[in-house]
């Protein structure tokens, strides 16, 4: 069953709240509510309306108060009222993207980076919905407690290779081809998302091969389209769930890691 996220814009720049409003009305299962410059105002809205997720610009220039405030009164309410956050910003620095994450913020995407638009960032509030709605934000130790089952006995790289174990299967269960470039690709990025969601999992796997981000975004996708492709439909519909947004009927690179770092977390 498809729910619909509702979105709050905390931004400065009319322009790029237009571009938003128009992306938005194009999508399903996406909606934004309400645009504001004003932190206090978001504030507000946010204790009053509880809007799923809050697209937040850092640098209110134009407006009143700044997105590192905003983030620091989320962080004092209780946590029923926090919404999803995700960063949406010119700003690269990588001790600011340090300090809003520890203020939890769930994602950032850098405005300046290769292939960003609002529906770049509606595809990944799309798909990290379901992680929010079961807790995107366990560590690695919580993450590790949960093959331990509290035995001391059990070592790290035993759970490492239970989690190996889970996302083969996964794939496996799709039909993904182990012989295929982008299911090693996969495989790591899935356990990065079991661990933490992150917005540049492209990036850090192309630093662990030699490879562009771009090169093992292209060969996660090539891999995901070619399971579509050629596996029985049944067996796709038993096996992944999630609603697809793609008006390929192909689940995105973000929304496919998304899934099934979500259903093996459930899973433990």
């Amino acid at each position: 069953m498809q729910t619909n996220i509702n979105v709050m814009m905390v931004e400065d720049d009319p322009s790029v709240c237009r571009s938003f409003a128009e992306c938005f009305q194009k999508l399903n299962g996406i909606t934004l509510i309400k645009t504001t410059a004003s932190v206090p105002e978001a504030l507000i809205y946010v204790r009053e309306q509880r809007p799923d997720a809050v697209i937040l610009d850092l640098e209110l220039h134009n407006g009143v108060g700044n997105g590192i405030g905003f983030l620091t009164s989320l962080h004092k309410m209780p946590a029923s009222l926090r919404p999803y956050v995700l960063v949406n910003t010119n700003n690269s620095s990588q001790t600011t993207y340090d300090i809003v994450r520890a203020l939890g913020a769930g994602f950032i995407m850098y405005k300046h980076q290769e292939g960003y638009s609002p529906e770049g960032v509606a595809e990944v509030l799309l798909a990290m919905s379901v992680l929010q709605q079961n807790g995107s934000s366990a560590s690695s130790s919580r993450i590790a407690g949960s093959f331990s089952n509290g035995t001391p006995a059990q070592t790290q790289e035993e759970d490492n290779k239970e989690l190996t174990r889970r996302i083969c299967a996964a794939l496996d269960s799709v039909c993904i081809s182990p012989k295929a470039v982008g299911y090693r690709y996969l495989t790591e990025a899935i356990e990065i998302f079991v661990n933490e969601p992150v917005s540049n999992v492209s990036l850090i796997i192309g630093r662990r091969h030699g490879k562009t981000d771009a090169s093992v975004e292209r060969a996660m996708q090539n891999a995901i389209s070619r399971a579509w492709v050629k596996t029985d439909i049944d067996m796709l519909l038993a096996n992944y769930t999630a609603h697809i947004h793609s008006k390929k009927g192909i689940p995105t690179v973000t929304e496919f890691i998304c899934y099934f770092a979500n259903k093996i977390k459930n899973e433990l």
